[in-house]
């Protein structure tokens, strides 16, 4: 009888051993399962954390965007000004300098109408003489072409 002995000692081992294994794959996959849901337990958790401070960059970011454009806008507002006001300066500087050249212009044209009214009058045959050869030199000039 040793030999059926040893059979069923060997089979209940072998019971005993199969037991074991379930017992380990059970344990196991409890911990397996266990494992993954503190894993999307975590990975939620840093994908909210993950969204709202990329949700807290972007509004930094837009308030960025604003603060920069109105920096822009002002900057460009002050540079329009001073370059109208110095378009103005320099209008004004240019048009005081056209006057008085205007004027300058003016004087010089009234003292030489002063001396050909004086010339006319102290030299009258010559003047029209004058004006004649220079119409007769105009004419001829005008009508060759």
């Amino acid at each position: 009888m040793t030999d059926s002995t040893n059979h069923s000692s060997a089979s209940e081992k072998l019971e005993s051993s199969q037991a074991h294994a379930k017992k380990a794959l059970e344990t196991t996959a409890a911990a397996a399962r266990e494992v993954a849901e503190v894993a999307k337990s975590t990975a939620r958790s840093a994908y909210a954390t993950g969204r709202v401070e990329l949700e807290a960059a972007a509004k930094d970011l837009k308030e960025a965007a604003r603060s920069t454009y109105a920096d822009l806008s002002q900057t460009a507002k002050a540079k329009y000004g001073d370059l109208s006001q110095e378009a103005i300066d320099r209008y004004g500087n240019v048009a005081h300098r056209a006057e008085e050249a205007a004027l300058e212009y003016r004087d010089q044209f009234e003292e030489l109408a002063n001396q050909a009214e004086d010339y006319v009058r102290d030299n009258p045959f010559r003047a029209v003489g004058i004006t004649f050869a220079t119409g007769l030199v105009l004419g001829l000039l005008l009508r060759r072409r």
